[in-house]
């Protein structure tokens, strides 16, 4: 079975009586949707790829984390449009705050991008990047609610189209903005390097910005950036054994490497026995293979949802 990566977008009014009621969201879901449905649109076509797009619109908090436990891997886009500030989201049911969103986000290995198009949302990219979040969008101030709409859909309408980088997307959408309205061609276009620089406190009224994390320059340029990949263990992921054989499986590599450093350092300096030695290279080259054996394995218990029959029989050592 194939398994097309997920776009999540939410709108939220918030329900408070302080917030401003945002008449263009629920517009702007539309517009977003309506991008990605080009590929099934043009049946197909080479110019436009294939995303799943959950109908979710207007959501509260709990949904959102359940999509994000549901979808993890194949999450590729996270959009989130309505009212928020540099430490929450406002969702229907009340806040996200932003701390904790973004470390749900963090567990989505093929998440490239995160989109917030609400009002100051600039000091939550800190958050989202120290959970290896590669790409974000967001805002310094207030931002207009039409011209957010405008914005959001020039964008997702570039991005579903093979033509254009997740940099070349931003970079048309904000060119169309300059067209219609003077006042952004001193927004500037070129992409903030992410390197844990200190929170600026500096606002600015409608203006977006494309920041990168230090380690993921090379995706804003990438053709095919959209591709997901399977998710790789963590050191954490191959130590913890839930299992039985997981826990056995543990120790005999433990134990054949030792048992091969051993038997290669007594052989050879002790010994000088080179066949004692070739007999614990052998030791040491099991462990090697046990451990490499485990790894596919768990590469594709982490990856259930994306690993076909066809990603099984190739990753695992013995098909």
């Amino acid at each position: 079975m194939k398994y097309s990566p997920v776009v999540l977008s939410y709108f939220s009014q918030s329900g408070g009586p302080d917030q401003e009621y945002l008449r263009f969201l629920e517009d702007e879901y539309k517009s977003i949707g309506k991008a990605w449905e080009q590929y099934q649109i043009q049946e197909g076509s080479s110019r436009y790829f294939e995303v799943e797009f959950p109908p979710r619109g207007s959501a509260d908090g709990d949904e959102v984390a359940e999509d994000i436990r549901n979808y993890k891997h194949r999450i590729l886009i996270f959009h989130f449009s309505g009212h928020a500030d540099s430490e929450q989201l406002l969702f229907r049911d009340g806040s996200s705050h932003a701390r904790g969103l973004a470390g749900l986000l963090g567990e989505a290995q093929n998440l490239k991008l995160v989109f917030l198009n609400g009002c100051a949302t600039y000091d939550q990219v800190k958050l989202l990047f120290e959970n290896n979040i590669k790409i974000v969008i967001a805002t310094r101030g207030k931002v207009n609610d039409g011209i957010a709409r405008e914005f959001s859909e020039t964008f997702y309408k570039a991005l579903s189209d093979t033509e254009y980088t997740i940099r070349s997307a931003f970079e048309h959408a904000l060119n169309e903005l300059r067209r219609k309205y003077p006042a952004f061609n001193s927004v500037p276009a070129e992409p903030v390097v992410w390197r844990g620089l200190v929170t600026e406190s500096e606002e600015d009224s409608d203006r977006w910005e494309l920041y990168v994390n230090e380690k993921y320059q090379q995706e804003i340029d990438r053709r095919e950036w959209w591709k997901i990949r399977l998710a790789s263990p963590t050191r954490k992921d191959l130590l913890a054994g839930r299992s039985f054989w997981d826990q056995a499986m543990n120790f005999l590599v433990l134990i054949l490497c030792l048992l091969g450093i051993t038997i290669v350092v007594y052989a050879v300096f002790f010994m000088q026995d080179h066949m004692l030695a070739l007999v614990g290279l052998a030791a040491a080259f099991l462990a090697y293979f046990g451990f490499k054996n485990k790894q596919r394995y768990k590469t594709v218990e982490l990856n259930s949802i994306l690993a076909d029959e066809e990603v099984i029989r190739r990753m695992r050592l013995f098909a």
